[in-house]
């Protein structure tokens, strides 16, 4: 989305709802005042806000059938090893965070998805970042990973609260205690390869 449509669509809400509660109280025979003006501006505001922090996502397609049923298996990758990164938590969930391996974004993850990805043996940093207007408002986080081949990785990643920033998670734990979780979650179409 692009910068100037947070701000025009939260004056256009501004506008019409000034205006639509200063005809309602009118036909009532009271004066609109300042209370009109000042429902709609903060309502536009606080449509402002959301729109801003969701000018980042972009469109995510569901894995396939058959990549899913992999997945959910928990079935090994020849001579790699399996990374499931899992987006979990109530607070930003439809803010797409954007997930890089080694500097290079694989995945962007609404809350609740996951994603699959083989990894080859080695060091891989996984980095948990926000793009568009939730970016100023939240740290990225970097998580380091060694992998081996036939190895099942599990990272969580979740968006907290913070007093300035909102702290991003990333915890690795394991696959048991994600494995009861995935079947009710969508499983994201990785955008690039690793």
């Amino acid at each position: 989305m692009k910068s100037t449509l947070p701000l025009f669509f939260g004056a256009l809400a501004a506008g019409a709802i000034a205006f639509g509660l200063g005809v309602a109280l009118s036909s009532r025979g009271v004066e609109p005042g300042f209370v009109g003006i000042a429902v709609g501006v903060g309502i536009g505001a606080v449509v402002m806000l959301l729109l801003n922090n969701l000018s980042g996502n972009r469109k995510a397609e569901q894995a396939d059938p058959e990549t899913r049923r992999k997945a959910l298996a928990f079935e090994p990758a020849p001579d790699k090893a399996v990374l499931y990164l899992v987006r979990t938590g109530f607070v930003g969930k439809a803010a797409g965070m954007d997930v890089a391996i080694d500097g290079k974004t694989v995945v962007q993850l609404k809350s609740p998805r996951f994603a699959r990805v083989e990894l080859a043996p080695g060091a891989h940093k996984i980095t948990a970042s926000f793009s568009g207007g939730l970016a100023s408002q939240t740290n990225p986080s970097q998580f380091d990973v060694v992998a081996v081949a036939g190895e099942t990785i599990v990272l969580k990643l979740a968006l907290g609260f913070g007093a300035v920033k909102a702290p991003i998670s990333i915890e690795r734990v394991e696959a048991d205690a994600v494995r009861p979780q995935l079947p009710g979650m969508t499983m994201v179409k990785l955008e690039a390869a690793t």
